[in-house]
């Protein structure tokens, strides 16, 4: 897929995100080698604490080839161009479908707030991509 040819919009990039989320969910957890006698899995990163750890609830999406490497540019590059670790947490908690309120409460910020600093970052993401995508291309 070339990128170079994609218009970045705030719809193009709210879909991205929140398909590198369902990729995300859909992939097997990082996880260190169990050692013998552990009983409990050690939770990695912050955003595997999203998910619900319901052993009968399995996602059934199977990820294609296109979705991982969309998983990817988002995870590896992306994030990279947000400048606050904050913003980073916001941006990928609403693509996971966390609603602004239990954000709110998990970082400290009020409902509108969080709604203006998420709006501001995918703003900025989108002239980042287009400035980012265009120079390679």
């Amino acid at each position: 897929m070339n990128l170079s040819t994609v218009e970045w919009n705030v719809e193009t990039v709210k879909y991205w995100l929140s398909t590198a989320a369902m990729v995300d969910r859909s992939l097997p957890p990082v996880m260190p080698p169990k050692v013998s006698g552990q009983k409990w899995n050690i939770i990695r990163e912050w955003y595997e604490l999203l998910w619900d750890k319901d052993e009968d609830i399995k996602p059934h999406m199977q990820p294609t080839n296109e979705q991982i490497s969309m998983w990817e540019e988002v995870v590896l590059r992306w994030f990279r161009l947000i400048d606050s670790d904050k913003d980073k947490k916001i941006v990928w908690m609403r693509a996971c479908g966390v609603s602004y309120s239990r954000i709110g409460k998990k970082i400290g910020l009020s409902r509108q707030t969080l709604t203006i600093r998420y709006n501001n970052a995918i703003n900025t993401l989108v002239v980042s991509l287009n400035n980012f995508y265009h120079k390679i291309g």
